[in-house]
C-alpha cells in the first residue's frame, strides 16, 4: 500500500467507496463538497446521509480489514484527503483541532453503541447520575468489594458538597461507618502513575472529566448490570478510557479499575494532544476504532437465541480483537492458540447470558477445543471455533455470517 498522503478529486455521480469492498487501509477526511450514502446503513441513534466538510470515514474498516458497509459516492464535486491509517497519527498531530473533532464523533458513536449494549439493564437503570452512587456502593459491599464502595460512596460526598441532598448525604455517611478502614479516593499527585493491581481509577455514575491512556498493563471497564458486574471490555497499552468526557459533562457510564499492575497517563480535554506523541496518538485513534467495531460485533451476538451460538461468536470475536490490536492476519493464524483473558462467569455476562445454568452451555463447557480455567480461557485451535460456527449457521446464519 502506498505510503503517501493525497488528495482525490471525485466529479458528481462518481462512487468513491463500494459496498462489500475491503478496505486497503486508507483513511477518509471530506475537503470540499458532500458525499452521499447511498446503501441500507447500520444505524446507532440517528440517520447518516451524507459526510460534509471536515466528517471522515473509514477508520474502523481501515484497521479492522473489513469490508465497506455502503457504497459512498460524490452527491456534489467532491474533494477528498486520503490517508494510510499507519500515518493518521503523525497526520492529526500537526492537525489538533482537526483531531479533536474527529475524536469527539467517534466517542460519540461509542457512547451511543453503549447504550444500546445498556438496553440489557432494567429501564430505571439505564440512565447514570451521581445520586446512583450510594445505590452502587450496597451493591459493591453484596459483591464484597468494600474498595469500590468507599470509593463510590466519598465520590458521592464530594459531588453533594456542590449539590446539597442531606438526606442522601446521611445514609452515605451512615454507610461509610459500617465498612472497616474505608479507603478514600486515588489521589493523583503527577500526571503518570504507576497503579498497583486493583486500583479504582474512576466508577460508574461519578463525576470526572478527565481522559486516560494506558502506557502498561490491563483496565478493565464494567458497568453495573441487574446486580451483576458486567464486563464492557478489557484495555491494553495505548488505549483511551474516559474519552466520553469531550463530548459532555455527564457521569461516568462505566467503572474503570486496574486488571493488574499498570502505568496510567491522565490528561484533560484540553491537553491531549500537547500530551501525546505520535505513536501513541496513532494508538488511541486505533483503540477507538477497536472498540467501535467490537461493540457492534457484541450488539449482532446479543441478538442470537442460542447461548452456546453466543458464547463461541464472543470467544470467536475477541480471538479477532486480538489479532487487530497485535497486527497480525487473521487468514494465517487458524491453527493459532489463544489465550481470553476473562473467568467463563465473565463471558457469559458480556454475552448477556446473566444466569446461566450449565446444561444449557454443556457443548461448550464439554468442548475439548477449550481449557476453562478460574481467570482464563484457552482456545487450543481458532480453526475449530470458525467450525463450531459454521456447524451452527442453520440456526442463526444471517447474523453468524455478519461476524465471520
Amino acid at each position: 500500500m502506498n505510503d503517501t498522503i493525497k488528495i482525490n478529486q471525485y466529479p458528481k455521480g462518481a462512487a468513491i467507496v463500494v459496498q462489500n469492498a475491503v478496505n486497503p487501509g486508507l483513511f477518509f477526511i471530506v475537503k470540499n463538497g458532500r458525499v452521499s450514502v447511498d446503501s441500507e446503513h447500520i444505524q446507532i441513534d440517528h440517520d447518516l446521509r451524507y459526510y460534509e466538510p471536515g466528517d471522515s470515514f473509514g477508520l474502523v474498516s481501515a484497521l479492522t480489514e473489513h469490508r465497506y458497509l455502503v457504497t459512498l459516492f460524490a452527491d456534489t464535486e467532491v474533494e477528498l484527503l486520503q490517508i494510510p491509517i499507519r500515518m493518521l497519527g503523525s497526520y492529526l498531530k500537526e492537525h489538533k483541532d482537526l483531531a479533536l473533532k474527529i475524536l469527539k464523533l467517534y466517542s460519540q458513536e461509542l457512547r451511543a453503541l453503549q447504550k444500546n449494549l445498556s438496553k440489557a439493564n432494567l429501564p430505571a437503570d439505564r440512565s447514570n447520575h451521581p445520586e446512583k452512587l450510594i445505590q452502587n456502593a450496597k451493591i459493591y459491599l453484596e459483591w464484597q468489594k468494600p474498595k469500590l464502595a468507599s470509593h463510590s460512596l466519598f465520590r458521592f460526598l464530594d459531588w453533594a458538597k456542590q449539590n446539597p441532598q442531606p438526606s442522601f448525604q446521611k445514609e452515605a455517611e451512615d454507610l461509610l461507618k459500617t465498612i472497616p478502614n474505608p479507603e478514600r479516593p486515588l489521589r493523583w499527585t503527577s500526571q503518570k502513575m504507576d497503579l498497583a493491581q486493583g486500583e479504582v481509577i474512576f466508577l460508574q455514575d461519578e463525576m470526572d472529566q478527565d481522559i486516560f491512556v494506558v502506557l502498561k498493563g490491563n483496565v478493565k471497564l464494567f458497568s453495573i448490570v441487574r446486580g451483576i458486574e458486567y464486563v464492557i471490555d478489557s484495555l491494553s497499552a495505548g488505549e483511551i478510557f474516559g474519552e466520553m468526557s469531550l463530548i459532555e459533562s455527564a457521569p461516568r457510564m462505566a467503572s474503570a479499575i486496574t486488571d493488574t499492575d499498570c502505568t496510567i497517563l491522565r490528561v484533560t480535554p484540553e491537553t491531549i494532544f500537547e500530551s501525546v506523541g505520535e505513536s501513541l496518538l496513532q494508538k488511541i485513534f486505533e483503540s477507538i476504532a477497536r472498540r467501535i467495531w467490537f461493540s457492534h460485533q457484541r450488539l449482532i451476538i446479543l441478538r442470537m437465541e442460542s447461548p452456546t451460538i453466543r458464547l463461541y461468536a464472543m470467544v470467536f470475536k475477541m480471538i479477532r480483537d486480538q489479532e487487530i490490536r497485535k497486527g497480525l492476519n487473521s487468514l494465517t493464524n487458524a491453527e493459532a492458540s489463544f489465550t481470553i483473558p476473562l473467568s467463563l462467569k465473565e463471558l457469559c455476562n458480556m454475552c448477556g447470558l446473566l444466569k446461566i445454568k450449565s446444561e444449557t452451555i454443556r457443548e461448550f463447557l464439554s468442548d475439548t477445543n477449550l481449557k476453562i480455567e478460574a481467570n482464563q480461557i484457552t482456545v487450543k485451535h481458532k480453526k475449530r471455533i470458525e467450525e463450531k460456527l459454521g456447524a451452527h449457521k442453520s440456526r442463526s446464519g444471517n447474523l453468524i455470517a455478519k461476524i465471520i
